[in-house]
């Protein structure tokens, strides 16, 4: 099934390898399926993988283990929430559609180098 929604659209090839990098083990085709916007993509529009990546945060968060440290440890939710950690999931998910943008453009093997630096 992947190989034909490949076939016809170009950009969910570049989104799924994201969304895997994103999921791991925990991803599957389907999971991809219900958070993949294809005429998004096809408009530019990476607000899908945003998305995911906020919640996933908000997620791992909200687990009960993170909730019964932030209370041992004497941080209110509300507080944390607002710290950088949220900041640097935003950050993280604009380098990751930075990097699908710049897949799409013709001369992406010449700036690979330059966007790897980036990303670390």
């Amino acid at each position: 099934m992947d190989n034909r929604l490949f076939e016809i659209d170009p950009y969910a090839g570049v989104s799924y390898g994201l969304y895997n990098s994103l999921k791991g083990e925990e991803g599957s085709f389907e999971d991809f399926l219900l958070h993949y916007d294809s005429t998004g993509a096809s408009e530019g529009d990476s607000s899908w993988l945003t998305d995911l990546i906020n919640q996933d945060t908000l997620n791992a968060l909200s687990s009960t283990t993170v909730l019964e440290a932030m209370n041992t440890l004497g941080v209110s939710a509300l507080d944390f929430g607002n710290s950088t950690t949220y900041f640097d999931s935003q950050v993280y998910a604009a380098k990751m559609q930075l990097m699908q943008a710049f897949s799409q453009r013709d001369d992406y093997e010449e700036m690979k180098p330059l966007l790897d630096q980036l990303m670390s």
